[in-house]
C-alpha cells in the first residue's frame, strides 16, 4: 500500500508540478527534488544519458556554468555552476512520464478534472477581485491591478500564460473527449484570456494571444473552441472599454500607457490641439527622438546590455552578468539604465552569453520550428501524438519568445518551468519520432 501511495504521489507531483508555484517557490523546489531523486533511484537504462538532445543540453549547461564561474566574482556564479540540475530535472520528467505510462496512470481522468477545476477557481477568484476589489481570501487590488491568489505579487497573468499550454497538452495526454465538452472548454479558455487581460500584464496578454492564434491555425480539434474563446473575450474587452466596470482600468494600462511609453510621452507633453495648430507632421526626427523600444526604461536596459555585449561579444559578460555589472556600479551606469536583468530574453542572452549563447538560443528555436513543421508531413496513425507534440512545441516557443519584454532568463522559476516544458517536449517528441 505504501509503495502504491508513493507511486501515486510522484505521478501527481509530475502532473501537478506547474501548480506548485501557487504555494511558493520552496514547494516547487521540493517537488523538483523528489522527481529527480525518483529518477536517479528508479532509472536502470543508460539510454537517457546518451540521448543526443540530453548531451546537447548538458554541453549548453557546461558552457553556462564555466562562463559564470570565470566571469562572475560574487555569489551570482553559484546558480550558474549548478545549472546542470535543470538538465537532470528535464530528463527526470521524460523518464517519469514514460515510466508511469506503462502503469496506465494516464487512463485516470480524475486528476485532469481536478487540475482544470483548480485553475478555474483561480480564474474566478481573479475576476471576482476585479469586480469587488478583494478576492476570496481577502487580498486587495495592488497598484490598480488584480493579483488574485498571489496577493502582493503581480504575477497572475504570467502564471496563467505559462500553464495554459500545459493544460492544453493534458487534454491530449489524457485523450479527453474534446468534442463532447466543447462548451465547457470554451468557457474555461474564455475566462483564461479574460482574466489575463484583467491583470493588465501586457507581455502575458501578448503571448497568450499569439498562443491562441497559433492553436487556432494549427490544431484542428481546438479551432472552434479557441475561436469562440477569442470572440467572447473580444466582446468582453469592448464592453470594459466602453462601460466603467470593475475596480481597475486594464484598458488604460494595456493600450494608453503602452502607446505613451512607446512614444516617450510625446503626445502627453504636447497637447493634440497644440500639435495641430503648429502643423504637426510625423517626421524622421520625431521618430528618432521619441519612439522607444517598449518604454524609456526598456530602451535604457537595452543600451546598457549592448554596451556590455561590446565588452565581450563572443562569450558575453556571464550569466546574470547584467545584474553583476549593475551591482559594481551601484546601479548608476554611464550608459543605459540598470536593473536586475535586461527584461528581454534575446537581449539578455546576447549580452550575458555572447554570440555563442545567441547561436545556441537560435538553434533551439529553429529546431522547435523545424520539427513542428515536419510533424505536419508525417502520415501515420499517431494523430493524437502529433497534435500533442505540436501543442507543447507552441507552448515552448511562447516561453522562449524573443520579441517581447520578459523576466530574467536565468531566474530560478523561469528556468524550472522552461525545463519542465523541455521534459514534456522530449516525451512527446519520442512518441512521434522513435515509435
Amino acid at each position: 500500500m505504501n509503495n502504491l501511495f508513493s507511486k501515486n504521489f510522484l505521478y501527481y507531483s509530475i502532473i501537478l508540478f506547474p501548480l506548485t508555484y501557487v504555494f511558493g517557490v520552496f514547494i516547487t523546489e521540493l517537488f523538483l527534488g523528489l522527481i529527480v531523486i525518483f529518477f536517479l533511484i528508479k532509472n536502470r537504462n543508460i539510454k537517457y544519458f546518451f540521448d543526443k538532445k540530453f548531451i546537447f543540453l548538458l554541453l549548453v549547461s557546461l558552457y553556462i556554468g564555466l562562463n559564470g564561474f570565470f566571469q562572475i566574482d560574487d555569489n551570482l556564479k553559484i546558480s550558474s555552476i549548478f545549472h546542470f540540475r535543470y538538465i537532470i530535472f528535464s530528463l527526470s520528467i521524460l523518464f517519469c512520464l514514460e515510466y508511469f505510462e506503462k502503469k496506465e496512470f494516464s487512463q485516470n481522468k480524475i486528476l485532469l478534472y481536478s487540475i482544470f477545476l483548480f485553475v478555474f477557481l483561480i480564474l474566478v477568484d481573479g475576476i471576482f477581485q476585479f469586480f469587488t476589489g478583494v478576492n476570496f481570501f481577502g487580498y486587495k487590488i495592488v497598484q490598480n491591478r488584480i493579483s488574485g491568489i498571489f496577493g502582493s505579487e503581480l504575477i497572475l497573468g504570467s502564471f496563467l500564460t505559462k500553464i495554459l499550454p500545459i493544460l492544453t497538452w493534458l487534454l491530449f495526454y489524457y485523450k479527453f473527449e474534446i468534442k463532447k465538452n466543447q462548451k465547457k472548454l470554451i468557457i474555461f479558455f474564455s475566462l483564461s484570456l479574460i482574466c489575463i487581460f484583467l491583470t493588465a500584464e501586457r507581455t502575458s496578454l501578448g503571448l497568450t494571444l499569439i498562443y491562441f492564434i497559433l492553436i487556432l491555425i494549427f490544431i484542428k480539434p481546438l479551432k472552434r473552441i479557441f475561436l469562440f474563446s477569442l470572440i467572447i473575450s473580444f466582446i468582453f474587452v469592448c464592453l470594459v472599454s466602453t462601460v466603467q466596470l470593475g475596480k481597475t482600468d486594464p484598458v488604460n494600462r494595456i493600450f494608453i500607457k503602452t502607446f505613451n511609453q512607446f512614444t516617450n510621452q510625446y503626445f502627453v507633453k504636447n497637447k493634440t490641439k497644440k500639435l495641430l495648430d503648429e502643423g504637426f507632421e510625423l517626421d524622421k526626427d520625431l521618430i528618432r527622438n521619441n519612439i522607444l523600444i517598449f518604454s524609456k526604461d526598456h530602451t535604457g536596459h537595452f543600451k546598457l546590455a549592448f554596451n556590455l555585449f561590446k565588452e565581450n561579444p563572443i562569450f558575453g559578460v556571464g550569466p546574470k552578468g547584467f545584474r553583476h555589472h549593475c551591482r559594481k556600479v551601484q546601479y548608476d551606469p554611464d550608459i543605459g539604465i540598470c536593473s536586475t536583468h535586461p527584461h528581454n530574453f534575446l537581449v539578455q542572452i546576447i549580452s550575458e552569453t555572447g554570440l555563442v549563447g545567441f547561436l545556441i538560443y537560435l538553434y533551439i528555436i529553429l529546431f522547435i520550428i523545424f520539427k513542428f513543421n515536419k510533424i505536419r508531413l508525417i502520415d501515420n496513425s499517431s494523430h493524437i501524438k502529433r497534435q500533442s507534440l505540436a501543442i507543447i512545441s507552441i507552448g515552448l516557443f511562447i516561453n522562449l519568445f524573443p520579441f517581447l519584454p520578459s523576466g530574467n532568463f536565468f531566474n530560478n522559476w523561469i528556468s524550472i518551468i522552461n525545463y519542465y516544458y523541455l521534459g514534456i517536449y522530449f516525451y512527446s517528441y519520442n512518441k512521434v519520432y522513435t515509435q
